[in-house]
């Protein structure tokens, strides 16, 4: 047994390396053994491939099984590919029912389904419930091992079931009572159990306003239901309020930072394979056809910026200083646009925001938009001024910072709302169109408030 601080020493990358060449393979078995499971996966991820399933295999398997838990999906596949059959089954016989349903998904469906038929029926019978659920639903998610008590069980009853129960169950402290026919009836949690007195009923001790979520719910309305009520669990019933499982808090905070992550990937007009622990998986032209599509839209779009431009060449030709601050205004309304649909997209997509907020957000941004308007017009101006010399040239920037802030601002605020009533993803959407439009609005205002003061 190695101490702590020869653990550290040598659970390093050069350290693992450094024992593999020297054929010390006891010595790397026992460097693992005071090592945090989170701790343990990063060090797998830091060796070479061809080393990793090498060291992952000299692991007890116990330590084995928590480390490959913190690995990324990804990576968990990567590991699986270079294990044999039977180390692989060890592995999913020993996850709990919903990673190792997550898994299976992600395997290719021969694998999956030839691994699946070698489970202990038990097992089998759990995964192929979870299974059986939509992806991305809260069935798909959630794990079928909780405690449920009777309403007329004891405290004492209670205490008792969760000592002989609690080490197979993936949470203890949040306690469900159902009837007969496993309706969900109520809750409580271990706190309150261990607290009461121990011939207390179970029954009048649970709360029966029940926070749950069905099957067929979205994993990402369940996960922000356990965010906003600051759960531990959430329970799962079908459509007749049966208890079928509970969503954990761990499962949720995945699926959250999965959600977001996907969200500001389309916001930035990519694909959310591209992000995360997928970044470095992709081959050239898998990003090349990930970003491509989205790129050729905005390429149209400038071009159809350029057309609007040639509309005015006449006052261009006329005003040739106008030109100069051409890039700054579009600049201005880019930057103002992706703020407002940033803001807009995040509200929507965590909850913060609902469509019934539309006309408060709305008239907040437009009032937030004509006082920024009017400080970057002001200092836009000054600076014109200071460039040309020419008072009109410095008013027509101005209108046009003022005007298109105030206007594309708007209208960033306004497209992801119509998006998700149209029910378009305004992740996907929101940033192309912004983009698009506010060029448009920005050139029309800008040449426009020229000619104005010009008299073109």
């Amino acid at each position: 047994m190695c101490s702590g601080r020869e653990v550290d020493a040598v659970v390093t990358a050069a350290g693992l390396r450094e024992l593999l060449e020297a054929g010390r393979y006891q010595d790397i078995k026992a460097a693992f053994e005071n090592v945090p499971a989170a701790d343990a996966a990063r060090m797998l991820l830091e060796l070479p491939e061809r080393q990793r399933a090498l060291v992952f295999r000299l692991l007890d398997k116990d330590i084995a099984l928590l480390a490959f838990e913190q690995l990324e999906p990804a990576d968990q596949q990567e590991l699986l590919e270079a294990l044999q059959d039977h180390e692989v089954l060890h592995l999913l016989e020993g996850m709990s029912a919903d990673d190792r349903a997550r898994l299976l998904d992600e395997m290719p469906a021969k694998v999956a389904t030839r691994l699946l038929a070698r489970l202990t029926p038990e097992n089998r019978e759990a995964t192929a419930l979870l299974l059986g659920y939509a992806p991305e639903t809260a069935g798909r998610i959630m794990t079928p091992d909780y405690i449920s008590l009777r309403a007329s069980t004891t405290a004492r009853e209670a205490l008792e079931k969760i000592r002989r129960a609690g080490v197979d169950s993936e949470t203890i402290y949040y306690l469900y009572v159902t009837d007969e026919a496993r309706r969900l009836q109520g809750v409580l949690s271990l706190r309150q159990l261990v607290l009461a007195d121990p011939d207390a009923v179970v029954g009048d001790l649970a709360e029966r306003n029940v926070i749950h979520v069905h099957t067929d719910t979205d994993q990402e309305q369940a996960a922000r239901l356990i965010e906003m009520h600051d759960l531990l669990a959430i329970p799962v019933v079908d459509s007749e309020n049966r208890l079928v499982g509970i969503v954990t808090v761990d499962d949720a905070v995945d699926v959250l930072d999965r959600e977001t992550t996907e969200d500001f990937a389309r916001l930035a007009a990519m694909s959310p394979a591209e992000t995360g622990d997928q970044y470095f998986r992709l081959s050239f032209l898998g990003r090349l056809v990930r970003r491509l599509p989205w790129l050729v839209v905005l390429l149209v779009a400038q071009v159809l910026s350029g057309g609007l431009i040639s509309l005015y060449e006449q006052t261009l030709a006329d005003v040739i200083a106008l030109a100069v601050f051409i890039p700054m205004i579009m600049a201005t309304s880019g930057n103002t646009g992706a703020q407002s649909v940033t803001l807009a997209v995040r509200g929507l997509a965590t909850g913060e925001v609902e469509p019934r907020h539309f006309w408060r957000v709305f008239a907040q941004e437009i009032a937030t938009g004509f006082g920024l308007g009017l400080v970057l017009g002001a200092v836009a101006s000054l600076v014109a001024l200071l460039i040309t010399g020419d008072p009109r040239l410095g008013m027509a920037v101005a209108a046009a910072i003022w005007g298109n802030v105030i206007v594309v601002g708007g209208i960033g605020t306004l497209l992801p709302f119509i998006l998700r009533a149209a029910r378009v993803d305004p992740a996907v959407a929101s940033a192309p169109l912004i983009t698009t439009l506010g060029d448009a609005v920005s050139l029309l205002i800008y040449f426009n408030a020229a000619r104005i003061l010009y008299g073109l």
